[in-house]
Parts: structure tokens; C-alpha cells; sequence
């Protein structure tokens, strides 16, 4: 389709990638964060929880499969909203099957629904990138990112919030069923997406370009400081955070109260910041962009220090919270839209764009993991500690990212 010809997207079809963004952090929010808590209410043990990141792996090396997203499943009807359609109904029939069966006395069963659940959450993910990668322009790639952020909170307040407090009356099996039913109502809403209407580019020639895999490694070429803010990133801004929900169970908060603090509060701060920097972020240049978001959320994870040495007055909690939420978006938004300028002109959108992603979550899920452990032998204070200084180092790294 020639860029002359692009129309404008209706409201119904932002509503659509709202849906999607929303749905794809709703059910591995309860699975991977909601468990854990659960799971440590009832006696679990740190280092037996640190297993329940290591299923959401898929989701990291996405990027390994995004080429055959890419190049396969084109129809008469679409590209990536097929593979949306089909990732869709598997997370639901993922829900489903796992409300039947006890977290607490069949944990090896849970952990692999988990599993096969995050390859399908990856799956999505991929097909939705390459997806806005093909429709929005440079000019729309920040208002998507503030979607994209916007609609990842909102599942977090559905999966991590609303259904956690759900958890006491309707239980295990009536917290999977509602979620089945949200990801089903946003598998219709795909189902009638034209995406070929709304497509900036033609579609790809496959007898002329067949070496998709080589955006694995192609979208690098030149970004190596950029690869290197990306690997170092997840040690600062990520254990801190993830360290303080066993940190407050451990100290006498329920599970309704952390909750209520992280995913009603902090989701709800986290919308008006995604509003808030959505209107600051576009006024500065990329590289401002990531080294002032990166260097103001740095500063608010010092607030955590107090937690993680066990003062849990609900002012100092909820005080530490908001300025973590308040500057989380900043960060997100900075790095998602540097992530589409990068593969604006490429061959294999999705396969590009998750090939940068992908770092996140490849040593995300890995630091958070290892953050558990190491907690069991050192204390929260002292990986805590670290994880900050390695905040601080990551903003000195971007302001040499970004050109």
C-alpha cells in the first residue's frame, strides 16, 4: 500500500491495540506475579519461587521465532492478525485448562502451563509489533508507545489487582474463567480487524526476500552502545522492585493490601504518567528522552532502600510506590519508541523490533529469577542496593545509546 493511500485509523481500531497490549499482560501478571505471592502466603520458599519467572522465558527469546511470524500464515485476510487470532484462542484454551488444577499441590503442572502460556504470550506480542510496525509513522510511534504502556497497566490492574482481591471469593478456577473471558472478547475484536486496510508498506516479495533471520542480527549494525544500555538496564530497574512484594508478605502485609498498593495505586499512578509523559517525551529528542527518564527513575528506586531493611509504614510504602510508578512510563515509552525508529525501513518489522526487545525480557526474566535467590542468602537490602548502583550506571549509558 503506498503511503499516499494510508487512511486513519478509527477510534474502534486504537480501542482493538488497547485490547491487545491489555490482554497480553493481564493473564501472565496473575500467572507470574499474582502466583507468587499466593504461592508465599502459603509458605513457599523463595528459592522454589524463583522457578515461576524462568517459565516466562518464552517471552524473552521471541525473537528467535519472530522470522517465521514474519514470513508465514498470509492470507487473503491478513498477516499478523491471523497469527493474533491463533495466539489468542490458545491463551484462552491455556486459562481454561489451568483452572482446574491446584497451584498449591501440583506446582510442576502449573509451571508448565505457565510455559506453553508465555510462548503464546510471545507469540502475540510478536505479531502485534510487527503489526504497528507496518501501520504507524514516525509521528504516531509515541501515541502508540503511551497505548502500549497505557494498555500494559490496565492488565496489570485487571490481572494483578482486581483479580487478586477477586481471588478470596471466587477462588482459583473462578479467577482463570474470568480471565478467559476478557482474552475472548479481544480475540472478537481481531477477528474483525482488516489490518491490510491500514498497512503503510506492501506486503514482502517471498520469492525475493527469504533471509528474514538475518534482521536478528542486521538491526545491530552501529547500536552496539545501544545493545549494551539495553543488557544493563534490567539488572538496575528490575530486581529492586520485584524483591518488594515477598519484602512487604515477610513484614505482615496481606496479600488484598499489596494488591490494592501495587496494582490498583501503582497501575492507576502509572496511567497519568503514561498521559503526563506522553505530551513531555515527544517535545525532547530521543536521547534526552531516554537519558532523563532513565536518570529520574534511577533516583526514585532509592525510595525502596527503607523496605528492603524492613520499615513497611503504609505512608513510606505507598510514597516509595507512587514515585517508581510515577517514573516507570518515562522509561518505557523513551526506549519503545527508539525500538520502532530502528526498524522503521526494515525487511522483517516484528523480527527486528523483538530482536531489541527481546534483550529486556532475555535478562528480565533471568535478574529477577536470580534476584529470589540471591535474596535468600544476602538479604533484600543488599541486592537492593546493588540493582540501584546498576540503575545509575545504565544512565550513564544512555547518553552514549543514542545518537
Amino acid at each position: 500500500m503506498n503511503n499516499n493511500n494510508i487512511k486513519e485509523v478509527p477510534a474502534k481500531f486504537w480501542a482493538l491495540f488497547f485490547s491487545l497490549y491489555s490482554t497480553q499482560y493481564i493473564g501472565i501478571s496473575f500467572l507470574s506475579i499474582v502466583l507468587i505471592l499466593i504461592l508465599r502466603e502459603n509458605g513457599a520458599s523463595l528459592d522454589k519461587l524463583s522457578l515461576i519467572p524462568l517459565m516466562s522465558l518464552p517471552i524473552a527469546f521471541k525473537a528467535l521465532w519472530a522470522p517465521f511470524i514474519d514470513k508465514h500464515l498470509k492470507t487473503n485476510t491478513g498477516h499478523y492478525r491471523n497469527w493474533l487470532l491463533v495466539a489468542q484462542f490458545l491463551m484462552i484454551s491455556c486459562l481454561f485448562i489451568i483452572s482446574f488444577v491446584d497451584p498449591l499441590h501440583e506446582f510442576s503442572l502449573i509451571l508448565l502451563v505457565i510455559f506453553i502460556f508465555s510462548f503464546m504470550t510471545a507469540t502475540q506480542d510478536l505479531a502485534l509489533s510487527g503489526l504497528i510496525c507496518n501501520i504507524f509513522d514516525a509521528k504516531d510511534r509515541y501515541l502508540i508507545s503511551s497505548v502500549k504502556s497505557g494498555g500494559s497497566m490496565f492488565g496489570n490492574i485487571i490481572g494483578g489487582g482486581v483479580v487478586l482481591l477477586l481471588y478470596p471469593y471466587i477462588d482459583w478456577n473462578g479467577c482463570m474463567l474470568f480471565l478467559s473471558v476478557i482474552l475472548a472478547i479481544t480475540w472478537l475484536q481481531v477477528w474483525f480487524f482488516n489490518e491490510y486496510q491500514y498497512e503503510r508498506k506492501k506486503n514482502i516479495n517471498e520469492r525475493v526476500d527469504k533471509d528474514y533471520w538475518k534482521s536478528l542480527f542486521t538491526i545491530w549494525k552501529g547500536k552496539k552502545r545501544w545493545l549494551a544500555f539495553l543488557i544493563i538496564l534490567p539488572f538496575g530497574i528490575l530486581p529492586s522492585y520485584n524483591l518488594m512484594s515477598p519484602a512487604l508478605i515477610d513484614s505482615g502485609w496481606s496479600l488484598p493490601e499489596i494488591a490494592i498498593l501495587l496494582k490498583l495505586f501503582g497501575s492507576i499512578i502509572s496511567l497519568i504518567a503514561i498521559f503526563l509523559s506522553s505530551k513531555v517525551v515527544k517535545k525532547l529528542t530521543r536521547r534526552r528522552s531516554l537519558v532523563y527518564s532513565t536518570g529520574l527513575h534511577s533516583c526514585c528506586l532509592l525510595s525502596f532502600i527503607p523496605i528492603s531493611i524492613g520499615y513497611n509504614s503504609p505512608m513510606l510504602v505507598y510514597s516509595a510506590f507512587f514515585l517508581y510508578y510515577l517514573s516507570l512510563p518515562f522509561v518505557f515509552i523513551s526506549i519503545s519508541t527508539i525500538i520502532m525508529d530502528n526498524v522503521a525501513d526494515a525487511l522483517a518489522p516484528a523480527t527486528a523490533y523483538n530482536a531489541q526487545a527481546a534483550i529486556g525480557f532475555i535478562f528480565g526474566f533471568i535478574v529477577v529469577s536470580l534476584s529470589f535467590y540471591l535474596s535468600q542468602t544476602w538479604g533484600y537490602f543488599i541486592v537492593t542496593i546493588g540493582s540501584i548502583l546498576i540503575a545509575f550506571l545504565a544512565t550513564l549509558l544512555a547518553t552514549k545509546a543514542v545518537k
